[in-house]
């Protein structure tokens, strides 16, 4: 997927949903209105509408932004991968709990973070119950091939391999500061986070940024492809171990879990 074809995607489910709000007043809010008496009814009609308007809009939106790129996005993906590059740009499609997309400066998609307990009834639950159905997540890459898979219980991580094994385990210490167990080592990362995940900090002990997401603050020279000013960028120090990024994905699960619910 490339950040163009992301938007029409995002934008046609936001076209959808504009017109699936309408259907209940269809149904029911208006043949209620003329079989009642009374009008009161017609005021449970004006949710759905501005649902529907708001949709809408996100739909007219993101068209203009897919319309309005310009630039190549047909880039080789085989000299891209989560360790070739130390910037990337999250996206989110709309999802029960999670789907992240890690986009490359250059428009194209890298890899996703998503739940792989996805049905189509957790559409219809409210958080505090879908927040019950045990929270297991893949990585999976611009093949859509799976790269790890995670589950997060409470303050605790398990990171496996594709075929199972365990990779890493994830356990909060105390405060921000989480301890990486490793098979064969451990360490720890502290995690701060500004009001409204506007600035994350990952860091290790002595105070050096391993990592950093920042919403609203992108390179002038990105926007040919990424038409939205507060895409959140994800930046990897250069020295960054495939081990220490793949723990730091495991956290913008934990934060970022129902982003866009």
């Amino acid at each position: 997927m490339n950040i163009q074809q992301f938007y029409r995607s995002t934008a046609i489910t936001s076209l959808n949903g504009s017109i699936a709000a309408l259907i209940p007043v269809i149904v029911l809010i208006i043949p209620l209105t003329i079989l009642l008496p009374g009008k009161e009814v017609v005021w449970t009609a004006v949710p759905f509408f501005l649902y529907s308007l708001s949709s809408y809009q996100t739909y007219l939106l993101n068209q203009e932004r897919s319309a309005h790129i310009k630039g190549n996005l047909h880039v080789d993906k085989m000299n891209l991968s989560l360790q070739s590059e130390n910037e990337f740009l999250l996206t989110f499609m709309p999802a029960p709990s999670l789907r992240m997309l890690l986009f490359s400066p250059k428009g194209v998609a890298l890899g996703e973070l998503k739940d792989v307990r996805y049905t189509k009834l957790r559409w219809f639950l409210p958080y505090f119950l879908d927040k019950m159905i045990p929270a297991e997540y893949g990585f999976y890459n611009a093949e859509n091939e799976l790269v790890m898979k995670l589950k997060w219980k409470r303050n605790q991580a398990n990171v496996y391999e594709p075929n199972g094994e365990l990779r890493m385990t994830i356990q909060e210490r105390e405060g921000e500061v989480f301890d990486i167990i490793l098979p064969q080592a451990s360490f720890p990362i502290k995690v701060h986070s500004e009001r409204f995940f506007t600035d994350i900090h990952f860091k290790n002990m002595n105070n050096q940024t391993l990592g950093r997401v920042r919403k609203g603050w992108m390179p002038l020279e990105w926007d040919q492809f990424f038409k939205d000013a507060n895409t959140p960028v994800l930046s990897f120090d250069d020295d960054l171990t495939k081990e220490e990024r793949c723990a730091l994905l495991a956290f913008l699960v934990k934060i970022y879990r129902y982003r866009n619910h």
